[in-house]
């Protein structure tokens, strides 16, 4: 013991002037310092750790002693180290040569969580136990047992066990059963995982664990312990906000949870400046609430009752700030995040990224004719695919801009086939998918899982004309003096030239003005933009991503269950008819007021009417023409002079995928918020 006390007071004159000093009383320390997080209008929009301390006496007796028979069984005879936990965790951390075990007592967990940064290492332990030494010389037991009850986090977003208390229980923590007192006790070690909102059972055998060392540490007999798990928890109906900028708020605490630590993040008195745009976020629950309820009437009954669910994402495109993320419809009755999880299909709004490379690869332009017809295409030795468009129907020759409009599936797969899906993955990965992405042909109908987060940071880059300004969340962070602590530089990447870019920009276009997404303009959205459907193998998934200069807004439609959306017709929802309106319905509120920008033309780019079946360059007897833009370098081809160039009828653009039933698409008005 001798030994020890001199090695202790060796350590402390050697790291004295690194201590903080303690107060005269353990109530001045800034138990309630909260961390807030800010919206970028500057708007407090969540608080976090903010604490409503009380009195020993205002505890239950019953869950003081369930907090030391869980947490520090000997805290009443030590003098703020364990010595035998100590040991035990020391020998464990050798043998794992790293911090893994603390061993810490009630006394030290109150040091770490009043003073220290959160990472595990030996020097933050020392000074943990050096402190934990001083404070139980300064302050009794009472003193040091009231400060942890009063700041410990229980989950749930309760601090402090009289906000623990009403929060699961509704009742103030001096009338807490022995039950409720062991059920909350348990919950500081593992605040997620035994939670009873989120998972009962495990959360009652974390409790029986808690009752059971009450017994060991005599506070309670065997008898009483049954006695309490024959008792009625009284668990009170969880808090859930139904606030739309919660999908967002518990997005940006899980990234800086894992890249700070929770205590930090929780108890660190942060101010933390965010991207989101409450006002947009707002319009985009009210524009996803005005559609799903129309939807809701139109589809076929469901046994389950399951409802559809949507995702939004919608980012500043020069800077990649994401200034909405809608997760799903109602967060108070699911809080899976859609907008950031990449399990859904990307169907057909991925083919702009198989045309950018083709057109980057194969040096072909907007007015490269290529065949649409049945085909199959080799996978492996004696296995083949027959990709199919919408209704089996083909339009044989027509020019590269026309497919992406009618979003035919073959031509797609053709081009997929050209360039391998290895190089398409390249370029995908160019414009930012994080997400696993399969290296088979089927990557052409967007067979693989992508996240609403992914495409809008992608379709952004179209918009930026080449321009990759990775999507962030998180502005800056500044400790509880205003120290800045993290600040977000953007500065946008190159990845693709702007005249290479630009004619996909243009195509895309087509795609609102007269192809797949042509719904955006019919429903009153006059803003220059691009943008492409996306509907999956038996309508699963319905999406539509879009742009226009100043914002990249993706939309997903779909079940959780991802079983096919079937209306009370038989048909299914589309991408143009069960996401794009939800796109328009906000970019309309998003950019009221706001003038028209149109997208620059960069050098090198001059735009030719040409025949959409043939790719010659228009002339007076030519019926269906169309603008293309093509680098200036493109070789355009005259129409042969003995030829009169047939066009095809408008009636024909059926064949790629579905034109989204425009007539079911009832009229709404978005309300005014």
């Amino acid at each position: 013991m001798m030994a020890l006390s001199l090695f202790c007071l060796g350590l402390y004159l050697d790291l004295k002037d690194d201590l903080p000093q303690l107060p005269d009383s353990l109530e001045k320390i800034n138990l309630s310092l909260p961390t807030e997080i800010y919206s970028s209008e500057g708007n407090v929009i969540k608080v976090l750790g903010q604490r409503h301390p009380v009195s020993l006496e205002e505890i239950s007796p019953r869950f003081t002693e369930a907090m030391i028979a869980t947490e520090d069984s000997r805290f009443y005879s030590h003098s703020g180290v364990d010595h035998i936990g100590l040991a035990r965790a020391m020998l464990k951390n050798i043998r794992n040569m790293k911090v893994s075990q603390g061993g810490s007592t009630i006394t030290q967990q109150l040091s770490k969580n009043l003073f220290f940064s959160f990472e595990r290492k030996w020097e933050r332990k020392i000074k943990e136990l050096l402190i934990a030494l001083q404070m139980e010389a300064t302050f009794s037991k009472e003193e040091i047992l009231e400060a942890y009850c009063n700041q410990v986090y229980f989950g749930s977003g309760a601090y402090g066990v009289e906000d623990a208390s009403l929060v699961y229980f509704n009742k103030r923590a001096k009338n807490l059963t022995l039950l409720q007192a062991a059920m909350l006790a348990g919950l500081p070690n593992s605040p997620n995982s035994a939670n009873p909102f989120n998972n009962f059972e495990r959360a009652m055998s974390r409790t029986r664990t808690v009752l059971n060392r009450m017994v060991r540490s005599n506070f309670i007999s065997s008898f009483e312990m049954e006695q309490a798990l024959e008792t009625d928890l009284e668990l009170a109906p969880p808090r859930i906000q139904s606030n739309p900028n919660q999908y967002f708020i518990q997005y940006v605490i899980s990234n800086l949870e894992n890249e700070y630590g929770k205590e930090f993040v929780h108890f660190g008195g942060l101010k933390i400046f965010t991207t989101i745009d409450s006002r947009l976020q707002q319009y985009a629950q009210q524009a996803v609430l005005t559609h799903m309820k129309s939807l809701d009437k139109r589809m076929a009954p469901r046994e389950d009752e399951e409802l559809l669910q949507a995702a939004m994402v919608s980012l500043e495109n020069k800077t990649g700030a994401i200034r909405v993320l809608l997760g799903g419809r109602d967060y108070s009755k699911s809080q899976f995040n859609r907008a950031v999880s990449n399990n859904r299909m990307a169907g057909s709004s991925f083919k702009p990224i198989v045309y950018l490379t083709a057109m980057e690869v194969l040096g072909i332009s907007p007015a490269t004719v290529i065949r649409d017809e049945p085909v199959s295409l080799e996978i492996s030795p004696g296995k083949s695919w027959e990709p199919k468009n919408f209704n089996d129907q083909y339009f044989g020759d027509l020019i590269l801009k026309r497919a992406l409009m009618n979003s035919l599936n073959v031509v797609s797969a053709k081009l997929v086939n050209d360039l391998t899906p290895p190089r398409v993955i390249k370029t995908a990965r160019q414009m930012g998918l994080t997400s696993p992405l399969g290296e088979n042909l089927s990557l052409a109908l967007g067979a693989t899982g992508v996240s609403p987060l992914e495409m809008a940071g992608a379709y952004s880059v179209i918009a930026n004309l080449g321009i990759l300004n990775e999507p962030y969340l998180v502005e800056r962070i500044e400790d509880f003096r205003g120290n800045k602590l993290y600040e977000h530089f953007y500065f946008g990447v190159q990845r693709f030239s702007q005249k290479s870019i630009y004619p996909l920009l243009d195509m895309m276009r087509g795609v609102v003005e007269e192809g797949t997404g042509r719904v955006i303009r019919r429903m009153g959205f006059s803003h220059p933009a691009g943008g492409k459907t996306g509907t999956t193998n038996d309508y699963k998934d319905a999406w539509f991503d879009g742009f226009t200069k100043d914002m990249a807004t993706v939309v997903w439609v779909g079940y959780d269950s991802n079983i096919s959306m079937i209306d009370r017709n038989g048909r299914g929802l589309t991408g143009g008819g069960a996401a794009a309106p939800i796109w328009a319905y906000f970019m309309k509120k998003a950019l009221s007021g706001k003038s028209q920008v149109n997208f620059p033309v960069p050098e090198g780019i001059r735009f030719v009417d040409v025949d959409s079946q043939t790719g010659y360059i228009a002339n007076s007897s030519m019926k269906n023409t169309m603008t293309v833009a093509v680098k200036n370098d493109v070789v355009l081809t005259l129409p042969p002079s003995t030829d009169s160039v047939q066009g095809y009828s408008p009636q024909e653009e059926s064949a790629g995928e579905p034109l989204d039933n425009l007539e079911t698409i009832e009229e709404h008005v978005l309300p005014e918020l």
